[in-house]
């Protein structure tokens, strides 16, 4: 089975979110997106950071946010979902012990 990557360079990437290389660059710094190999230039983006992308574009337009501000929200929903995740999990295993 063969697995197909999207990647989007720079300037597509950019064009695609219509963000500016600096807004990029700054939503990179404050760890909201990762290029795929950081260390390599220049970078590349996967659809799941186009998707992130988006999302962050969302919350800054929605609830107008600074970018700061959408990292830590990003942040949070992550947590959100890995506790919905646990929890899930736990009460699956909770089922086992409690059905009749």
């Amino acid at each position: 089975m063969t697995t197909l990557i999207l990647t989007l360079g720079v300037d597509e990437f950019c064009r695609s979110t219509n963000l500016s290389r600096d807004v990029l660059v700054e939503i990179v710094e404050l760890g909201i997106l990762e290029p795929r190999e950081p260390q390599v230039e220049p970078w590349s983006f996967d659809v799941d950071s186009l998707i992130l992308a988006k999302r962050a574009l969302r919350l800054k337009q929605d609830f107008e946010l600074d970018w700061p501000g959408i990292a830590l929200a990003l942040r949070l929903f992550d947590e959100l979902d890995q506790l919905k995740r646990e929890n899930r999990r736990l009460r699956q295993r909770l089922e086992r012990f409690t059905a009749h």
